[in-house]
């Protein structure tokens, strides 16, 4: 393989004065603004994460990367890819390096019988948008829609997995090709079929190993989802899930601990039927997109004491617990309304998330003791998550060597809140209360994480991607501080 010539104009944001918006037009203009000193400030999507980049840039074509990744006096490392910046943990940039920004790059090359490829920058939404078009759809229809290609074949996602054609609850499983561009500048295409190691090893490598450029996913044709929401409290959960899984539904669940209380989303793939009903996913889509942290931050806003607040947000979650179980569902939906386009920027109508997920035999044990710990941490603190948890079922999966279910079918545990100083404080003490407890984080998705817990949850599998990182990238051309941190003190040797 050769690599590719190094003379196609590159986009270079001016550090102090250009924004993601203004690069995004600059690239349509086929402008070129000049490189100029000074930090940068982008925030992630919640705004929770701050990077300054010396450089951002907005390559449109795969021989722009290469020149990026090649030419180190220009764009000084690490080189990290982004797309829109939706992890809440501090692993999409870093300070003083160069910001690849991939949302330029959106083109879908090709709609096979059971497969579609894309550049890296092309929506997740935007693919299955266009995918319905062609009666096709992905395995996994992911709720976060505005997540690149490139994120979804090497960051970690997470969805119920639906035990049949769409098994995996991890959509990078369903990435069966991926072309990169490596740090010595040679652009290299990997399949499933003929490099399985490879493909392992890339599936939720963080961009670490090289940028992804595109993106092969299989798909299927468009099938009907049954959907339907039921309301338990924690003992009742507790002895219906098993009966569930025997039945194989896929099992989303929404935590309430202050109420004692469990909301249980099941599905299940309908293959001989097609769709016929938008099955209310609407109502769930809004909630997230814009409305439930809208209403709560409402709620704090008008009301004169904590116990009047507390009052006011057990109400709407008895109004969203019972709507959710009349008006969502059906028995023939539609599986892409599932995914949610959120927009770009959601000012301080956001929700913010972190993920632990853990082996099923144990898991109701260490759920009972979340909801006494979110309790407990109330009473001391006086803070609370004022958003529903979140959790999933997700099989077990070793088709990355970072899987999160790679040795268990797992459960996960999300607590989700609209942000602020105390929400960061409580994720601390809940990553605590998760390793303490066996579980495994999201790279990506698990905020405040130490090199510590990693270790303990990851193991010999750890020590071996510290190894195979050093040898594909030996001059740290990507990595980030966030994850040298994290690789502290690892053998690679």
């Amino acid at each position: 393989m050769k690599p590719f010539p190094q003379t196609s104009p590159v986009v270079v944001a001016e550090p102090e004065k250009r924004t993601r918006s203004t690069l995004r037009q600059a690239a349509a203009d086929g402008e070129a603004p000049e490189q100029r000193p000074g930090p940068a400030s982008v925030s992630n999507w919640d705004h929770g994460v701050t990077y300054r980049p010396a450089v951002i840039v907005q390559p449109r074509t795969i021989e722009d990367v290469v020149r990026v990744v090649s030419d180190t006096s220009t764009y000084p490392s690490p080189v990290r890819a982004v797309g829109k910046l939706h992890s809440p943990a501090p692993c999409s940039a870093d300070d003083g390096g160069t910001m690849l920004d991939m949302t330029s790059m959106t083109r879908i090359l090709e709609i096979g019988p059971d497969f579609v490829t894309a550049e890296a920058g092309a929506l997740y939404i935007d693919v299955a948008e266009e995918l319905a078009r062609h009666d096709r759809q992905f395995h996994i229809n992911t709720e976060i829609g505005t997540i690149t290609l490139g994120a979804i074949a090497c960051a970690a996602t997470k969805d119920s997995s639906l035990i049949g054609s769409s098994h995996y609850g991890q959509v990078s499983s369903f990435v069966s090709g991926v072309k990169v561009v490596k740090t010595d500048g040679m652009v290299c295409s990997f399949t499933e079929d003929e490099h399985p190691e490879e493909m392992r090893l890339l599936r939720l490598s963080y961009g670490l190993l090289g940028v992804v450029v595109e993106v092969t996913l299989k798909t299927q044709p468009i099938t009907a989802l049954f959907a339907e929401h039921r309301a338990y409290t924690l003992a009742e959960f507790r002895a219906a899930v098993p009966e569930l899984i025997a039945q194989n539904y896929a099992l989303m669940m929404y935590f309430y601990p202050f109420a004692d209380s469990v909301v249980l989303e099941v599905r299940r793939e309908e293959p001989d039927a097609k769709p016929t009903s938008s099955g209310g996913w609407w109502l769930r889509n809004a909630f997230w997109r814009k409305y439930g942290p809208l209403f709560v931050l409402s709620i704090r806003r008008i009301s004169p004491t904590a116990a009047i607040e507390r009052a006011l947000i057990r109400f709407y979650d008895r109004l969203m617990r019972r709507g959710m179980c009349l008006l969502v569902g059906g028995k023939l939906t539609l599986p892409q309304a599932q995914i949610i386009r959120h927009v770009d920027d959601p000012g301080d109508n956001k929700f913010v998330f972190s993920m632990w997920s853990f082996e099923e035999d144990g898991y109701f044990d260490t759920l009972e003791a979340y909801f006494r710990f979110c309790n407990e941490y109330a009473e001391q603190t006086g803070f609370r998550c004022n958003l529903p948890a979140v959790g999933y079922r997700i099989v077990q999966d070793r088709k990355a060597l970072l899987s999160y279910t790679h040795d268990s079918d797992a459960l996960s545990i999300d607590p989700v809140s609209t942000g602020g100083p105390e929400w960061e404080e409580f994720l601390k003490a809940f990553n605590v209360f998760c390793s303490d407890r066996n579980g495994h984080p999201l790279f990506n998705q698990t905020k405040h994480l130490t090199a510590v817990q990693v270790r303990k949850s990851y193991g010999k599998r750890w020590e071996e991607f510290a190894r195979v990182r050093a040898k594909w990238d030996p001059d740290d051309r990507l990595l980030s501080r966030y994850f040298a941190d994290l690789l502290d003190d690892m053998p690679i040797a």
